[in-house]
């Protein structure tokens, strides 16, 4: 079962108090994931979102203009949320996720936490503040990783 003091641990839940977690925690379901299991694909429908308990669950986009090139953008640790894409519109993963390792995770359809926002509006203006700031913190990331290799490339024909 997933506690409210387990949900602390995630800065998804900052700023919720404990009678809000609480409105939350049922919600989870847990399971456990071998290493090399696809916890979703690229291009799916996005429904649920995933927070990693333990190991590690890598993030990996496929290249749209060379389909059998796949990059590692980002790797889910303990404490992290991903597939957060079940909660942003067009609702679709933009990027799917590996175990890496086994892992432990606990997850939640979109459709119960949308309905719960509904209930709770403020629990869905704290929880997608916390999650607009996921999603810029990953995409600054993601540009400064890009920009440096960029940078370490020697070609001289990139187009903007």
């Amino acid at each position: 079962m997933t506690t409210i003091q387990e949900l602390k641990t995630f800065k998804l839940f900052h700023g919720l108090d404990d009678d809000e977690l609480n409105r939350i925690a049922p919600l989870f379901q847990e399971r456990s994931l071998n290493e090399g299991t696809i916890c979703f694909r690229q291009g799916t429908p996005a429904s649920e979102l995933h927070l990693c308990r333990s190991g590690k669950v890598d993030i990996i986009i496929q290249h749209f203009e060379a389909p059998t090139i796949y990059v590692k953008i980002h790797t889910a640790l303990e404490g992290e949320a991903f597939g957060w894409s079940a909660l942003v519109e067009p609702y679709q993963y933009t990027a799917s996720a590996i175990c890496a390792e086994k892992t432990e995770e606990v997850y939640l359809r979109k459709s119960d936490l949308f309905k719960l926002f509904d209930q709770f509006p403020s629990i869905g203006y704290v929880f997608m503040k916390n999650l607009a700031a996921l999603v810029s913190s990953r995409v600054t990331d993601y540009g400064k990783r890009l920009s440096k290799d960029v940078a370490l490339d020697t070609r001289n024909d990139y187009e903007w």
